[in-house]
């Protein structure tokens, strides 16, 4: 049995990864075996390395630390019950972590069950962690927006330099013409 002491420390390092994490999803881990809990630990690590945890603590600390955190109970109340597992994602692309899941998910008979989450301080339900998991990367983000940015540019500097090239010819044939 935890003493007060021992939870209390418990709910602030729930509070604090809470609080940073980008990805905060609830899963329903009944029946998994701890082998393939382990597999998907080991596949989180791979990819996050220390800034991925999905660890089973008691659903009344992770409520506190919730709370505590600032979330909406009004949100989550429903998807803490029952045998959860939290997973947080502490980094700059958690939507990988969600398209991890979903994959290893595929690949296993018995699965942990997303049931709700928050991405980016926003809740979302179980049912949307699929079409969320379809979003680009950041990284992939931010190259589509400055391609959308450069694309015009490229056309500008290309439709520039043909008229200066035509210019050119035009100037050179004068010259030709002159010198004969």
């Amino acid at each position: 049995m935890l003493t007060r002491a021992r939870k209390e420390e418990i709910v602030q390092d729930l509070t604090d990864r809470y609080k940073r994490a980008s990805l905060i999803l609830f899963a329903e881990y009944k029946g998994m075996k701890v082998d393939a809990i382990t597999q998907f630990r080991d596949k989180l690590y791979e990819n996050y390395g220390d800034k991925a945890r999905f660890s089973v603590t008691k659903n009344t600390l992770v409520r506190l630390a919730l709370n505590n955190a600032g979330y909406k109970e009004s949100e989550w109340v429903e998807t803490v019950s029952s045998t959860t597992a939290v997973l947080t994602i502490d980094d700059e692309d958690p939507v990988s972590a969600l398209r991890i899941m979903i994959d290893f998910n595929k690949g296993n008979k018995i699965l942990p069950i997303i049931k709700g989450g928050y991405l980016e301080r926003g809740f979302f339900r179980g049912d949307q962690a699929i079409e969320l998991s379809k979003l680009p990367s950041r990284n992939q983000l931010i190259a589509m927006v400055v391609g959308g940015f450069a694309a015009p540019i490229t056309g500008l500097v290309y439709t520039l330099n043909g008229v200066l090239t035509k210019f050119l010819y035009a100037l050179n044939a004068i010259k030709d013409k002159k010198a004969e």
